[in-house]
């Protein structure tokens, strides 16, 4: 998949990073727990001790203190060891059962052990203390225990295989899990990008193992199949609307004509106006024909003076002023430009009439510079309930952002509080594109 990630990598990292948490927990808890275990025995160990020596004291008195290899007892705080005394001074790193646990747990340091001891009343007011002994300060240090620690080595190795063991066939699981989720949601996009052929709609659509992606894929193609169908009613209404207009247009421009050269070749102001209207109506035919083709050729180009096309297509737009004040400021370069004149003349005159046409008095300024071509003149302010930034334009310019799309061309509509700005860029946008977020490109 380009420019994204893949949804066969999302669910099995997501699934390798489940499983790796819990191994890390799992690998942390473990010594803790351990740890604490080997409290609880210790602590069990001593109570049991305590408790047994409390029985028989009460009986006698003389009866000796607890002692063995592991700890030892007293009876009175003034009986411990110097080091034992200052230790119960200080408040202890964890009460564990009957026992209180002084010192640093989890110290690597040698040098600095913790120290086990319980506190046990004899009821005679007098305190029975067992803590633990250090062996590795006597003489030959501390007994080693070969056999109990080669088990308990082997008890470790034994816990690390058992984590490799669940890791390992997680992990051919859930490649597998993925692999059979992701493949048949593959093949559904593979077969979606076949839709746009009309064959694959009216064929048999293969399945996908899961109801869930076949439903998806039953929706899918019905969407498609409407919006072919939309776009087919919409060509074939253009196609039909065009070549059904340009037949009545004809008739209504020959009649027209013979009109004017029954009258001397000047129509009276009436007729001109149905002249110039089935002229637009032309017009926008062929654009609508032109438009509606699915490969439309390339439109021939010329080397076009706009200055000329543009004091042209004024003159045959001026009536559009009457009897307001309006004055034309033209800033034109003469320089030939190598464009399709038809088009030139069909997108400039829309723009150009609806200018004049929605102008408040004022000044309406045309100006180019290749490869801009602007156009502003003065609105009224539009009312807050109009939603349209295409105030006074309506239907011409969705055709014209059409017709330059086909073009390759940049149309750009700037509304500045009550001035109306358009700018035509024939600069094709396949051969230079826009900077990313350029309003109105085409």
């Amino acid at each position: 998949m380009r420019n994204g990630l893949s949804l066969k990598w999302v669910i099995s990292g997501s699934f390798l990073c489940l499983i790796a948490v819990v191994l890390v927990i799992y690998s942390k808890l473990l010594p803790e727990f351990t740890v604490r275990g080997l409290f609880y025995t210790a602590s069990a160990m001593m109570e049991e001790e305590a408790q047994y020596f409390v029985r028989h004291y009460k009986q006698d008195p003389t009866t000796p203190t607890p002692h063995n290899y592991f700890y030892t007892s007293v009876i009175g705080k003034e009986a411990l060891p110097q080091d034992v005394r200052e230790l119960l001074s200080t408040s202890p790193s964890l009460s564990f059962g009957a026992v209180n646990i002084f010192g640093d747990l989890y110290s690597d340091d040698d040098d600095e052990p913790f120290q086990i001891i319980l506190e046990q009343p004899l009821g005679d007011g007098k305190t029975l203390y067992m803590y633990d002994i250090d062996h590795d300060k006597e003489a030959g240090g501390e007994v080693e225990t070969p056999l109990s620690d080669a088990y308990f080595d082997q008890v470790i190795e034994s816990v690390k295989f058992i984590s490799l063991a669940v890791f390992v066939p997680a992990l051919i699981i859930i490649a597998l899990l993925v692999w059979w989720l992701v493949r048949p949601l593959g093949r559904l996009v593979q077969w979606s990008g076949t839709l746009k052929d009309p064959e694959a709609l009216t064929g048999t659509r293969p399945g996908f193992s899961f109801k869930e992606f076949n439903m998806l894929a039953d929706a899918l193609a019905k969407s498609v199949e409407q919006v072919q169908a939309a776009s087919q009613r919409e060509g074939r209404l253009l196609r039909y609307t065009s070549h059904e207009l340009r037949t009545p247009l004809a008739v209504l421009k020959a009649n027209i004509e013979l009109l004017a050269l029954q009258s001397g070749g000047v129509l009276p102001p009436s007729l001109q106006r149905i002249e110039r209207s089935v002229l637009n109506m032309q017009l926008i035919a062929e654009t609508l024909l032109w438009m509606s083709r699915e490969r439309p050729e390339s439109l021939p180009e010329e080397d076009v003076n706009l200055s000329e096309v543009v004091g042209e297509l004024i003159e045959k737009h001026r009536y559009l002023i009457g009897n307001r004040d309006i004055k034309l400021s033209i800033d034109i370069h003469n320089e030939p430009c190598r464009l399709p004149p038809t088009a030139c003349r069909i997108v400039i005159g829309n723009f150009l009439r609806n200018a004049l046409q929605y102008a408040e008095e004022g000044t309406v300024d045309i100006s180019f510079k290749y490869p801009r071509l602007v156009i502003a003149n003065y609105i009224n302010e539009a009312k807050p309930r109009q939603e349209s930034d295409d105030y006074g334009y309506g239907l011409g310019l969705q055709l014209m952002r059409q017709l330059c799309a086909k073009l390759g061309w940049q149309i750009e509509v700037l509304r500045e509080q009550q001035r109306f700005t358009v700018i035509l860029d024939f600069t094709s946008v396949r051969d230079t594109p826009p900077a990313d977020g350029a309003p109105g490109a085409c």
